[in-house]
């Protein structure tokens, strides 16, 4: 999941401590009612620790209860290998986890991760990839499978 929309202009602090604005927290809560409608409710929610990026996975965390909430400082301004060693370092022994993100690191993970081509996923929207791995660990690129994907306008991203 790419993080809710923010603050564009924010004078009083940096890009880090940007806050959603007010649509980006109806978008986030939007897109964590349309995900619990589906099967892939994450078991565990791993989120950059910038303000805007906490507070979409907070929102989402508490309207679909999703208890284990971690904050990780290698997913702020990461690359796809950043993000490849975040994902291989999640715990096994959760099989869904939503990772909420940036881009351009967000969209071009799924580029990564899939044969699937993402222009550009939105603020908010969320793409559900299957790995077939046994462990976290063993994530491959270009194996992965698309299973679902939404933006809060409600129309699917690609």
């Amino acid at each position: 999941m790419r993080h809710a929309k923010a603050e564009k202009d924010c004078v009083k602090a940096s890009d880090f401590e940007r806050d959603l604005e007010e649509r980006g927290k109806k978008d986030a809560l939007f897109m964590a009612q349309l995900l619990g409608k589906t099967k892939f409710i994450p078991e565990q929610i791993v989120a950059s620790p910038a303000n805007r990026t906490k507070q979409t996975a907070s929102i989402v965390s508490k309207e679909l209860k999703v208890k284990n909430l971690e904050l990780d400082s290698n997913i702020y301004e990461a690359d796809i290998s950043d993000l490849m060693h975040v994902l291989r370092e999640f715990d096994d022994q959760f099989k869904q986890i939503l990772l909420v993100g940036h881009n351009p690191s967000i969209t071009g993970m799924v580029g990564y991760l899939t044969q699937s081509f993402v222009e550009h996923i939105p603020t908010s929207g969320i793409v559900v990839v299957e790995l077939p791995a046994l462990t976290w660990k063993q994530i491959q690129n270009r194996t992965g499978k698309v299973l679902w994907h939404q933006s809060p306008k409600g129309l699917p991203i690609f």
